[in-house]
């Protein structure tokens, strides 16, 4: 039978992410994308925002996750089977982007770490190098630091957005072998975006999803499933705008826009850059080869 359980790509900050989830939404006829779900939840878990958590209604008897916890709701809506093509003739194959560092934060000591939930989804991972994430996760959390000073944003209601903690690298490192030797399956792992068209093909034979030509070019435009359901815990009207101009602006792999201008960068951001270089090129090995 084939393999149409919802595909799973766990990323880190600035891994662009973003941009590879454009090759399945130039498949509306095969493919739901979900972009972020755990995200909004995860926020609110390690800020301990309770309020927010409290919230969250608790699983119904018939959903497929029962166990009690914030993510059981978003995963039971990942799995429901009501996503449809335009004439309803057929369910489409659900495929979802979120960040390893969320998920793995929040599922520590619970359910959600059991071969019984990890095996009901396709995971797959995506990593950049850190000489090139972690700059551009520095300039990203700047543009946000500039934005808040322009808008006057008192300093209780910032947060600290570039640490080291926050690279992701690390948390991609410990979830792969997480799941690796839990499920014990084959995981795809892209090591962005080398060889686009090459690595997507065997990509896509890897999680069961056809390859089609018009996987590789897209309009530039900015697409609705990106819009953030955090920019007001951010405090920016266009955190969106901010954090994801470049795929907005990219018509395909080669075609990608990078607008950032070149700056100096400070000590800490090479010192951070050292000290995930290690969980990269160990990640590395893993990558799809062609």
């Amino acid at each position: 039978m084939a393999d149409r359980r919802p595909i799973i790509l766990w990323a880190h900050a600035r891994s662009l992410s973003t941009v590879f989830e454009r090759p399945f939404l130039q498949c509306p006829q095969e493919i739901h994308v979900i972009h972020e779900p755990f995200v909004p939840i995860g926020h609110a878990y390690m800020a301990k925002n309770f309020e927010f958590l409290n919230k969250i209604p608790s699983p119904k008897p018939t959903d497929p996750i029962t166990f009690v916890h914030h993510f059981s709701p978003t995963l039971n809506e990942i799995l429901a089977t009501h996503y449809y093509n335009e004439d309803k003739t057929h369910v489409l194959r659900v495929f979802v982007k979120d960040l390893a560092t969320i998920f793995l934060h929040a599922s520590e000591g619970n359910p959600l770490r059991s071969k019984e939930i990890l095996s009901i989804f396709k995971h797959t991972f995506l990593i950049r190098n850190p000489e090139k994430s972690v700059k551009s996760y520095y300039k990203a959390a700047n543009a946000t630091y500039q934005a808040w000073d322009k808008a006057g944003v008192p300093n209780c209601d910032r947060v600290e957005l570039f640490s080291s903690s926050k690279i992701g690298l690390k948390e991609s490192r410990i979830l792969y072998d997480l799941i690796k030797n839990v499920t014990g399956e084959e995981v795809a792992l892209v090591d962005a975006i080398r060889e686009p068209e090459n690595i997507l093909r065997k990509y896509c034979e890897m999680v069961n999803v056809e390859f089609k030509k018009e996987m590789l070019e897209w309009k530039a435009e900015r697409v609705d499933v990106w819009d953030t359901k955090t920019s007001g815990l951010y405090h920016v009207p266009d955190l969106n705008f901010l954090w994801h101009k470049n795929a907005m602006q990219s018509t395909g792999f080669n075609k990608a826009v990078n607008n950032d201008e070149e700056i100096e960068y400070p000590q800490y951001v090479y010192d951070i850059i050292t000290e995930n270089k290690p969980h990269y090129e160990y990640l590395l090995q893993h990558r799809i080869k062609i």
